[in-house]
């Protein structure tokens, strides 16, 4: 590490050019990261929805609805008009309307009541399929055919948003961020050019990190969401470690350089520990059946092992060339002295440990949430908010699924064409059996009005139903479509649709829960291990933050608000592996000082000297959680955003205040399970 530290100070200039052409070259490579905004495409290939997805895409060149557009007061015939329009838009595939179900040369006062209902009250109800690789300008167009006092709803109007949310949001975001993080930089540093050299090393790493998603093939939007924001809060501090190594050495004596040396040494190892944590913490996302974790996890983790590089390597080349600048710059500390904190936590030590007390609550009310699955809601002010609304209050809650079946055995097809009709939930079905008839072959009708229906190998259906997107009725609803079907077909049928994809993904989330919290808690014990040399400390450090993430995933229940899954996978790695190197430092810290005083003093002094360091990277990894949480339209990254930062501060405060008494009333054990460990004895 000396010779590494030696390398770093006399090659600095080489480094500095080195970091800033990558920077460049990463910026213009992050604008070709390809982003892919549907949820449902990370789904496990072994799923059959997406078994039922990749046979439709090979079979099928029209897809099912995907959008529910609304145009008020048309006629019949002024509907068919529209509809044509409406067909003739590129990104258009098929348009589902009433002359699809029933003969419009009936008057529609002696037609079928539940099937007019459900398309035409005076204004025209459409189905429309849509390709979803420009979702934002085929909404828009949609929306220009509905007009004003029309509306547009549906899955195409969800992945619209989020595009155009990740893309307007995460300027917002860091607009917000960046002053924001400064001025807390600015109440834990010594010199006003300090915080912004440390948004600086840490910015460096995150346009690397993003530009190198180009050798991936997509990344999510969720990822694209959150990457900027969650590296810079869960990396900032290993930024700080190095500043106040560098000033401890300053104050010594030594000169800048031999300061700079001496810093990356005794850094390092702190450093090293701290970010492994976060980066295991991370990948074990990666073992997510639903694979959006690993999109996230390997991102992320790239993220901090890019900072980390940073820090050791880029910051101090910079520190150097300004070396005059931060000292001319030099102020006194802005942040209070927290001196004497300390005492009134080292006498209340035992006491704190009754906090405890409530994690066995916290954890069963946390398991016991109610979960979303998918995007959820827009924010209440917008369009389509009022249109899914409007829509919903007219006509129901209506999606389409889609039912492929072998071709040919056209007598068990009615069977089961009867079977599903029967059920109460299904509005309609359009199929060959309700276009056509069982007795006519399809041999003698053109293939162009049936290429929505037949393929070369499957017949298909489509199923208008009474249904959320998800939930406990919807779910039960795919269950109970698919225990029909495979009735008659066992397991030569595939269905698809929003809510079935959302069923599919409940059920791999559900799975994932206890491998991926399993494998964090293990890679973390791992480092801790190895760090603290220590039997008894993985598992007081882990009980520590694993009970404020239990707290903190409690709230939503105890609020009786829903809580999305996705959310509360993440957070439990993420919460983890980045508020863990809290825990790591205030132990590290009462490991030294407990050599030389007693587990009093040493509790005492620990929480004084670590307070204030402990402070700023908590509030910067709060403040990242609540600007996403205010700031983004999409409902699962304000989510994060929330459970982000109200675990960051329970995270702080469970570190400063339920840590001390479990170190104090352990202090024998961890002395008997840690490696070439002996306290100060008390004198007698």
């Amino acid at each position: 590490m000396n010779k590494m530290a030696e390398w770093i100070v006399r090659f600095r200039k080489l480094l500095l050019i080195l970091f800033l052409v990558a920077s460049v070259i990463s910026a213009l490579a992050a604008t070709q990261v390809q982003v892919n905004y549907s949820l449902a495409d990370y789904v496990p290939d072994e799923a059959p929805s997406t078994k039922a997805m990749r046979l439709m895409e090979k079979e099928f060149t029209q897809s099912i609805p995907n959008v529910r557009m609304y145009v008020p007061n048309v006629s019949p015939v002024e509907a068919l008009a529209i509809k044509q329009e409406i067909l003739e838009l590129p990104s258009v595939t098929g348009v589902l309307w009433l002359d699809d179900f029933l003969d419009l040369k009936v008057p529609l006062a002696l037609q079928e009541s539940s099937v007019v209902e459900g398309f035409y009250d005076g204004g025209a109800l459409f189905q429309v399929s849509t390709l979803l690789g420009d979702a934002p300008d085929t909404m828009r167009e949609l929306q220009h055919i509905a007009g004003e006092e029309g509306a547009v709803e549906g899955e195409l109007v969800d992945l619209a948003m989020a595009q155009m949310a990740v893309s307007s949001e995460i300027v917002t975001i860091m607009i917000f961020m960046v002053p924001l993080g400064l001025l807390i930089l600015l109440f834990s540093t010594r010199s006003w050019l300090e915080p912004l050299l440390l948004l600086v090393t840490i910015s460096v790493a995150i346009i690397i990190n993003i530009g190198t998603n180009v050798f991936l093939t997509e990344v999510s939007f969720l990822t694209q969401a959150v990457t900027a924001v969650l590296q810079l809060a869960v990396s900032m501090d290993y930024a700080i470690f190095l500043l106040h190594s560098r000033e401890e050495f300053l104050s010594q004596g030594f000169d800048r350089k031999e300061s700079m040396k001496k810093a990356i040494v005794k850094s390092s190892n702190a450093i090293l520990a701290s970010s492994m944590t976060t980066v295991l913490g991370f990948l074990s996302l990666v073992f997510m059946s639903y694979k959006i974790g690993a999109d996230m996890g390997i991102v992320l983790a790239k993220g901090v092992l890019f900072s980390l590089i940073s820090v050791i390597f880029f910051m101090p080349t910079m520190m150097l060339a300004m070396d005059k600048w931060l000292e001319k710059t030099m102020h006194r500390p802005l942040l209070p002295s927290f001196a004497g904190f300390g005492k009134i936590v080292s006498k209340a030590a035992i006491w704190l440990l009754l906090i405890g007390v409530f994690f066995p609550v916290a954890f069963l009310a946390q398991s016991h949430n109610d979960f979303m699955y998918g995007m959820s809601d827009y924010h209440e002010n917008s369009r389509e908010a009022a249109d899914r609304e409007f829509i919903m209050e007219r006509f129901g809650r209506y999606l389409s699924m889609a039912m492929m079946v072998p071709k040919g055995d056209w007598g068990r097809e009615y069977e089961l064409y009867q079977a599903l009709d029967a059920m109460d939930d299904v509005m309609a079905i359009t199929s060959y059996q309700s276009q056509v008839g069982r007795l006519v072959p399809s041999e003698v009708l053109p293939q162009e009005q049936l290429s929505m229906l037949l393929s070369e190998n499957y017949s298909r259906m489509i199923l208008t139903v009474r249904s959320q997107k998800e939930g406990d009725k919807a779910f039960a609803l795919v269950d109970s479509i698919r225990q029909t079907a495979s009735t008659y077909y066992g397991d030569e049928y595939y269905l698809i649709g929003e809510s079935v994809v959302m069923r599919d993904m409940k059920t791999s989330i559900n799975r994932d829960n206890l491998i991926v919290n399993g494998l964090a808690i293990a890679s973390v014990w791992l480092v801790l291990l190895l760090s603290f040399k220590s039997l008894s400390i993985p598992f007081l450090l882990i009980l520590t933050i694993e009970g404020s993430i239990w707290i903190n995933l409690a709230v939503p229940y105890v609020m009786g608000t829903k809580l999305s899954y996705i959310g509360y996978l993440i957070i439990s790695t993420v919460q983890l592996g980045a508020t863990v190197d809290y825990a790591i430092l205030f132990t590290q810290h009462y490991m030294q000082n407990r050599k030389e005083h007693q587990k009093r003093e040493a509790i005492m002094m620990t929480v004084d000297q670590t307070f204030s360091t402990l402070l700023t990277p908590a509030m910067i990894l709060t403040l990242a959680g609540i600007i996403l949480s205010i700031v983004s339209s999409i409902e699962v990254v304000s989510q994060l955003g929330t459970v982000l930062g109200r675990g960051a501060f329970l995270s702080f405060l469970m570190v400063n205040f339920f840590l001390p008494g479990l170190l104090y009333v352990f202090d024998p054990l961890i002395e008997k399970t840690t490696w070439k460990t002996t306290f100060l004895r008390r004198s007698s």
